[in-house]
């Protein structure tokens, strides 16, 4: 049989009451014998001796009725009456000391105990349409400590619901935006008796624009969440940011000659980190196509990798002019799906600079983005650790 809590306290209690009743009983007993047999001794000696021994007896009973200094206490014998006003103001004592100490565990006892009912109760209430429920124990015992933690906890949940519910609803309109063009202009072509080639052709043009956009959707949350998921499992090794970045700048040629912008380099220091390739090269290409994307045409795109000695850290900046970015989005840029702009113009980040952020995190780094009102500039600027072939060895 299973007890309770509560059980398990009162016993306690219990068991701690009667060894605590034994102990004292026993103290009693050895005190009282001591005293008796003391007294004993003295009359039976009294009765037996004479002349000389009386004046020794005699002697003895004036040692205790004297003080106790530097006189072995097996002499010292007290008084009937004496003895027993004693033993009553000690019995008294002891049970006032035990009525106090239980009373105030039962009473202990009893306040967390409705605690516990208080958190028990208010638990069974809390699923996910009621995040927003808290405890708010008052006081600084454990259990309100505990609750406490218990809330912050829940802030926590609560948070991360709102977060996983919008990244939801965001994916879901992310992915049904493409789907849906690629169904209307397929209901279309079946409408048409008559379709040209230069329509047929047009048509199948954006489709496999949409479907390529829908891919890459796909293919960033899959990156995503492999990155969320191993964490601390990918393998670092040397990475020259350098050799990574100039093979990313060949891959956005043709769109930097397209949208005419300046690009200018200022590349100097130390390039080497530790870190994984594959990571590195998705962060410069995120940073790198979102200026290109967002960047006003015929502007400059600056894009620096420097040195911060003193901190022992690699400095990579990407700057460009936008007129879609305001300064307002500034604080949910990194937000996956975050929409910017204004009435029907508001464009979503989609998942690029989440995935960015994720990726310096995994490298120990920061990343933060500034914007400049004035030239209506927008610089990402990351820092990760360099290389340190003292520590690998």
């Amino acid at each position: 049989m299973k007890l309770t809590i509560q059980k398990k306290i009162v016993l306690w209690f219990v068991i701690i009451l009667l060894v605590s009743l034994i102990l004292y009983g026993f103290l009693i007993y050895f005190v009282y014998s001591y005293n008796l047999r003391g007294e004993r001794y003295i009359i039976s000696v009294a009765k037996h001796l004479e002349g000389t021994d009386k004046i020794i007896i005699e002697r003895l009973r004036d040692v205790n009725k004297s003080e106790p200094f530097g006189l072995p206490p097996n002499f010292k014998i007290l008084p009937p009456v004496l003895f027993s006003r004693i033993f009553y103001m000690l019995t008294g004592g002891v049970i006032a000391i035990i009525t106090i100490a239980v009373s105030g565990g039962f009473f202990v006892q009893r306040r967390m105990l409705h605690q516990i009912d208080v958190i028990t109760e208010n638990v069974k209430e809390i699923d996910e349409k009621r995040l927003h429920l808290r405890l708010n124990l008052k006081g600084k015992d454990a259990i309100s400590n505990m609750a406490r933690v218990f809330d912050n906890m829940l802030d926590k949940i609560e948070t991360s619901f709102k977060k996983q519910k919008q990244f939801i609803q965001n994916a879901s309109h992310e992915l049904n935006t493409p789907l849906t063009v690629i169904k209307t202009k397929i209901d279309m072509l079946r409408q048409k008796r008559s379709v040209t080639r230069k329509e047929y052709a047009e048509t199948l043009d954006l489709i496999d624009g949409e479907i390529m956009r829908l891919s890459k959707i796909t293919e960033e949350l899959l990156i995503l969440s492999d990155m969320e998921e191993n964490k601390g499992k990918v393998e670092f090794g040397k990475v020259d940011v350098r050799k990574a970045l100039d093979k990313i700048l060949k891959l956005f040629d043709n769109q930097i000659k397209s949208r005419e912008l300046k690009l200018k380099k200022n590349l100097k220091g130390n390039f080497i980190i530790e870190g994984s390739d594959v990571q590195v090269e998705q962060l410069l290409f995120n940073l790198i196509d979102n200026a290109i994307k967002y960047g006003v045409r015929g502007k400059d795109v600056d894009i620096k990798l420097e040195n911060d000695t003193d901190r022992g850290l690699l400095v990579y900046s990407v700057t460009n002019t936008s007129e879609k970015i305001r300064e307002k989005d500034i604080p949910h840029i990194f937000e996956r799906f975050y929409k910017a702009g204004t009435g029907g113009g508001r464009k979503s980040f989609g998942l690029g600079l989440s995935i960015s952020k994720k990726i310096v995190e995994n490298h120990n780094g920061t990343i933060k983005v500034d914007y400049n009102r004035d030239k209506n500039e927008v610089t990402f600027k990351v820092n990760m650790p360099l290389f340190n072939r003292k520590q690998k060895k």
